[in-house]
């Protein structure tokens, strides 16, 4: 006795069924993670703050935006004159390039 094979038609109807299984279940899921989450925060007075990284223990560097010192005449390019010198200024004399000189 030979099983028929299932045709294309059945097999992506079990596929999109399967596929809707899985969303459930990862809503499902999420939604226990949430909970426990929350119980945990409210166990060690936690708050929403602290969670994002905003936290006055933290003392994670913040990034600032510098305004350009140099810029190239020929592209446009800027440099704030912080780290490594870009290869348009590199062995140059930097007065040259100054903003607004």
């Amino acid at each position: 006795m030979q099983s028929e094979m299932p045709t294309l038609k059945e097999l992506l109807a079990q596929r999109e069924a399967l596929q809707d299984q899985l969303e459930v279940a990862r809503q499902r899921q999420a939604e226990i993670v949430l909970a426990e989450i929350v119980a945990k925060m409210g166990e060690y007075k936690i708050s929403l703050s602290e969670l994002m990284g905003h936290s006055v223990l933290a003392k994670a560097p913040v990034a600032t935006v510098t305004a350009p010192k140099y810029r190239d005449t020929t592209t446009g390019a800027t440099w704030s004159g912080r780290g490594r010198a870009p290869h348009w200024i590199a062995d140059k004399n930097r007065a040259d390039f100054l903003v607004g000189a």
